[in-house]
């Protein structure tokens, strides 16, 4: 991920921050698979996300608003203050859009590149609930998302400024993985694609991947597919690069 941002300080120890960011987020089953192999019980968590082997690749386009606290300059006057090294403390709101893709692989190996999982509507979102009992809301693609996060600051000069930090984001969606509720019968994406029977039959491919890990391996409509509980999120760590531009005005620390 990268991204701009422009920074006002009011304070020594407190400032405001505005910026935009791009980059692309991965996620994947295969990841469990040393878990899975020491697993003691088909059951435990590493083996079922293992041999559910679900993956995803989202492009994130995020814009945020963040305060920044410098604790060592709330006294302006002290030592600290004048130290070139700072940390920093960094919490504010995010208004982000994601596009979760994944790799098709069809039923004979051959890789057929990324389809958008958005627009299959893998778990039924959507539909009456006299059709799918269990359907939710189809979900969007722009969210919410509360970010905390800390760094380290060097003052080079009055000019400039090289850092450090690592950046959380909470989110209230729990579809970043486009994995959250449960597997559907695969008949419900005549219904979901009425007008396009490749992408329902698609969708029916696309939700089960579990043969490719062991050929005998089904689900059933109604098994867990994911935790809807569980909301998803998403971190950075990078590093930051700060112009100063300075006031007309000496600023009253001075």
């Amino acid at each position: 991920m990268g991204g701009l941002f422009v920074r006002y300080s009011a304070h020594p120890a407190f400032a405001i921050r505005m910026g935009v960011n791009y980059g692309t987020l991965y996620a994947s089953d295969e990841w469990n698979e040393t878990k899975a192999r020491s697993a003691e019980s088909y059951y435990d968590d590493a083996f079922q996300r293992y041999l559910r082997n679900q993956h995803v690749r989202s492009n994130i386009w995020e814009t945020n608003l963040l305060f920044e606290i410098t604790p060592r300059r709330f006294n302006p006057e002290s030592l600290g203050a004048r130290k070139r090294f700072q940390p920093y403390a960094l919490l504010g709101v995010a208004y982000f859009h994601f596009k979760p893709t994944a790799k098709y692989i069809d039923k004979d190996g051959n890789d057929r590149g990324y389809v958008n999982l958005h627009d299959l509507n893998i778990e039924a979102n959507g539909l009456p609930s006299e059709i799918y009992g269990d359907s939710k809301p189809t979900y969007k693609l722009w969210q919410l998302a509360v970010p905390a996060g800390l760094g380290v600051r060097w003052d080079i000069g009055r000019r400039m400024a090289l850092g450090v930090e690592w950046l959380y984001r909470l989110t209230f969606t729990d579809y970043l993985d486009n994995v959250s509720g449960k597997y559907v019968d695969p008949s419900l994406y005549s219904t979901v694609h009425a007008n396009d029977p490749a992408k329902a039959a698609l969708a029916a491919e696309m939700q089960d991947r579990s043969w490719m890990i062991d050929k005998s391996i089904t689900h059933a409509p109604g098994e867990e597919r994911g935790n809807a509980s569980n909301k998803d999120s998403y971190s950075t760590f990078g590093v930051t690069l700060i112009f100063k531009v300075p006031s007309k005005k000496t600023p009253w620390w001075y």
